[in-house]
C-alpha cells in the first residue's frame, strides 16, 4: 500500500453525532418542525425521504452529515440533504476537515468490517465508542481523496439521472394510459353504455381476466429449498423486483439448471406481467422484459405470471393492473383471510376493460418505445451500479492508484471502462 494512506480511529476524521428520540406526541406528518428519522426505513439510495417530522428538537444532523442506521439493520448509509432530527436508530457524522460525501464512500466500502464482529456474527446494534474506535484507512492526500469522490460521484450522478429518467417515463405512461381508458380521451368520437366499471365507449367491453389470459402460473420451489449454489438459474421472488425496471440484486436467488430442465411451469417469457400473490408485497407487480433483469430465469411459488392473448398487450396489462383502484381489489380479495394471499381464481375473476383492438394498437406503438427506454435505462443501472460498487473498494483500499490519474474527472464512459479495466490488471502507473 502507498505510504501515503494511513489508518486512523474514526473520531480522529469525523465528528460522530448519536439520535435521541423526542417523545411521539410531538411526532406529526403534516410538515410542522423538522424533518425526524427514527431508523433506515426512509433510506433511499443515497438520500432518505421523510414520513415524520417532530417539534421537539433533540439531536440534529446538520445538512450534508453521513447518516448511519446504528440498529438491525446495522451500517445503511445515507446523506442529509437538509438539516434534519435524528431519533436512537441512526447517528450523524461529519468529516472535521474534508468533505462528508467522501467520508459517505469511504464508509460504505468499510461498513462490512465495522458491523461484524470476529466471529462473523453481526452486531444488533452498535454505540459510539464502536464508531468512533473503528479504524479505518484513507489516502493521506486531500487530492487524492477529491479524485477518488470524483470517480464514484459522477458515476452516482449517471445512475441517479437514469433513475429519474425512468421515474418520468413511467409517471408519464400512467398519464397517458388514464388519459384514453379512464377518461376516455383518445381523439375520437365516441358513445357510451354502461358496465360494471362505470360508463364506458359502446364499442368497448368489461371482461374476466380469465377472458383474455392464456397463462397465469405460479412457480416452483426445488425439495429442501434454494441451496447456496455459485451457478445457476435465477429464481424470482417478492423481494427481487421493486417495480418497474427496478430489480434487487442483491436478493437474487439460483436454483439448479437440472431442477431448472425438470419445470413445467414458472418460466419466465419476454413480456410477463408478474404479480406477487401473498405476504407483505401482495399486490406488487412488474413487467419482464428479456435481457433484464437476465435472459433465463423462473419465478418461485410466491409469483403468478401472467400472459393475455391477442385482445390486449402485455404493456396494457401491466399498466391496467398498475392501477391504485386495482391494486386495492387485488389486496382486498384476500381481505377475509388471517394470511395474506391470492389464488388463480381470484385473479382470474379480476374486471378488465378491453377497448378496440385498434385503440389497443395506437397505444402500443406510443407505449413501447417507453417501456424500451426504460428498461436500457435500467440495464444501464445495473451496469454503473456494479461498476461503482467493484471500483469502491479498490479505490478505498489503494488498489487503484489515483495519485497516478492526472486528466478530467468528469466522468466519461470510456474513463469509466478504463477504471473497470484496472482491477483486473496491475496497478496502472500512468493514463494513456
Amino acid at each position: 500500500m502507498s505510504l501515503e494512506w494511513r489508518t486512523v480511529e474514526l473520531k480522529s476524521i469525523a465528528n460522530v453525532i448519536m439520535g435521541q428520540s423526542p417523545k411521539s406526541e410531538f411526532y406529526n406528518d403534516n410538515f410542522e418542525g423538522m424533518p425526524f428519522l427514527q431508523g433506515n426505513k426512509t433510506f433511499g439510495d443515497k438520500y432518505p425521504s421523510f414520513e415524520l417530522y417532530t417539534t421537539s428538537i433533540k439531536k440534529v444532523a446538520e445538512k450534508n452529515s453521513v447518516l448511519m442506521s446504528v440498529r438491525a439493520p446495522v451500517g445503511d448509509l445515507n446523506i442529509a440533504q437538509e438539516d434534519i432530527c435524528i431519533g436512537r436508530g441512526v447517528c450523524g457524522l461529519q468529516m472535521k476537515k474534508g468533505d462528508n460525501e467522501f467520508l459517505y464512500y469511504l464508509l460504505k466500502a468499510n461498513i462490512s468490517h465495522l458491523i461484524n464482529k470476529e466471529s462473523g456474527t453481526v452486531f444488533g446494534s452498535i454505540n459510539k465508542n464502536d464508531i468512533e474506535t473503528f479504524e479505518i484507512t484513507l489516502p493521506e492526500s486531500h487530492e487524492n481523496q477529491m479524485k477518488i469522490l470524483s470517480i464514484l460521484k459522477n458515476i452516482d450522478k449517471k445512475i441517479e439521472v437514469c433513475k429519474n429518467l425512468n421515474k418520468n417515463l413511467e409517471q408519464l405512461m400512467k398519464c397517458i394510459f388514464e388519459d384514453w381508458f379512464v377518461n376516455f380521451n383518445y381523439n375520437e368520437d365516441i358513445s357510451f353504455k354502461s358496465s360494471e366499471l362505470g360508463e364506458i365507449p359502446s364499442n368497448w367491453n368489461v371482461k374476466k381476466l380469465s377472458d383474455v389470459l392464456i397463462t397465469l402460473e405460479s412457480g416452483k420451489r426445488p425439495k429442501g429449498g434454494i441451496s447456496d449454489i455459485e451457478d445457476g438459474i435465477p429464481s424470482i421472488g417478492a423481494e427481487n423486483i421493486l417495480g418497474l425496471g427496478k430489480f434487487n440484486y442483491s436478493k437474487n436467488k439460483l436454483i439448479s439448471h437440472e431442477f431448472f430442465s425438470t419445470l413445467k411451469k414458472g418460466v419466465i417469457q419476454d413480456k410477463d406481467v408478474l404479480l406477487y400473490k401473498d405476504g407483505a408485497q401482495l399486490g406488487r407487480k412488474s413487467l419482464f422484459m428479456k435481457g433484464f433483469p437476465f435472459d433465463i430465469c423462473c419465478i418461485n411459488e410466491h409469483v403468478f405470471r401472467l400472459q393475455t392473448n391477442d385482445e390486449i398487450n402485455q404493456f396494457y396489462l401491466y399498466l391496467w393492473l398498475d392501477q391504485e383502484v386495482m391494486t386495492n381489489e387485488i389486496i382486498n380479495l384476500n381481505s377475509n383471510s388471517a394470511q395474506p394471499g391470492i389464488n388463480q381464481n381470484d385473479v382470474k375473476s379480476l374486471p378488465i376493460l378491453v377497448p378496440e383492438l385498434k385503440i389497443i394498437s395506437k397505444f402500443n406503438k406510443i407505449i413501447s418505445p417507453m417501456m424500451n427506454q426504460i428498461f436500457d435505462n435500467a440495464l444501464e443501472i445495473n451496469k454503473l451500479t456494479k461498476l461503482r460498487d467493484t471500483l469502491l473498494p479498490k479505490l478505498m483500499s489503494g488498489e487503484i492508484d489515483v495519485s497516478k490519474i492526472n486528466c478530467d474527472l468528469e466522468l466519461k464512459y470510456n474513463y469509466m471502462k478504463y477504471l473497470f479495466n484496472q482491477i483486473h490488471t496491475p496497478m496502472s502507473k500512468s493514463v494513456v
